[in-house]
């Protein structure tokens, strides 16, 4: 558990620190992918951990890496999540993993805008419901 934890700190630290400094700019450097390799092997082992706090910051981290990095493989973060989105007593982490599956899946018709205040996880899942909620209305008028 304790590695599990250490690891998911590491990871978050990482994407955090390549996501904040360059917001919307890519670089595909060889530390960046490795970073991300990483990133993407540890998000299914920290959605596991039943801490609600590291599965929340999880969901929100692996948003921001699909923004960032959208051609990766996210199939086990997508099975991960699924499990998240059914399973978990928490219903505000099963809404929560339910929009992040719908941003891994229909990410290219969500535009994620940035904000200044990086700790507001919240802004992230605010986006995805209002442009998916404009959509729906649209979609039924």
């Amino acid at each position: 558990m304790k590695k599990v934890v250490y690891n998911m700190v590491l990871v978050v630290s990482a994407v955090l620190a390549i996501t904040s400094t360059n917001f919307g700019e890519q670089k595909n450097n060889a530390l960046n992918k490795q970073v991300i390799e990483n990133a993407l092997r540890e998000f299914p082992n920290s959605l596991k951990t039943g801490v609600p706090g590291i599965i929340e910051s999880t969901i929100y981290n692996i948003v921001l890496v699909k923004k960032y990095f959208p051609n990766e493989d996210y199939n086990n973060v997508i099975k991960a999540l699924s499990k998240v989105a059914q399973s978990d007593d928490d219903p505000s982490l099963k809404f929560k993993a339910h929009l992040a599956l719908i941003y891994l899946t229909y990410g290219s018709d969500i535009e994620l805008k940035p904000i200044r205040d990086t700790y507001d996880h919240e802004y992230i899942f605010k986006q995805i419901s209002e442009q998916l909620e404009k959509k729906l209305l649209v979609a039924t008028n």
